[in-house]
């Protein structure tokens, strides 16, 4: 895998952090005793969108970058959630095993 392409998929793990993050507070302050703010509800959820659709932006840098056809993936990235995420990681992955070492 070249410098590009990483750069492009450390950036979507950073962007999947973030949303899991923003998931996980919000799960925590929805099931915290009281009423939770109805505003930091609708931030983290804000925060979740965010994270997603900068994840699935970097995710096609970097099939653009490595070749791969755009319009497939990225429906698949959209539809089959983590799973599509994980096979095309994996995918990319495995295509930096197969070129030849220097």
């Amino acid at each position: 895998m070249n410098a590009a392409t990483k750069n492009a998929v450390e950036s979507a793990l950073v962007a999947l952090l973030a949303a899991a993050c923003c998931l996980w507070f919000l799960i925590s302050a929805a099931n915290a005793e009281g009423e939770p703010s109805a505003a930091l509800l609708t931030f983290l959820s804000l925060g979740i969108a965010a994270g997603l659709m900068a994840h699935w932006v970097f995710m096609g840098q970097a099939l653009k970058r490595s070749g791969r056809g755009l319009l497939p993936w990225m429906l698949a990235l959209v539809l089959l959630a983590p799973l599509g995420s994980v096979a095309l990681l994996v995918l990319l992955y495995s295509a930096e095993d197969k070129q030849p070492q220097a």
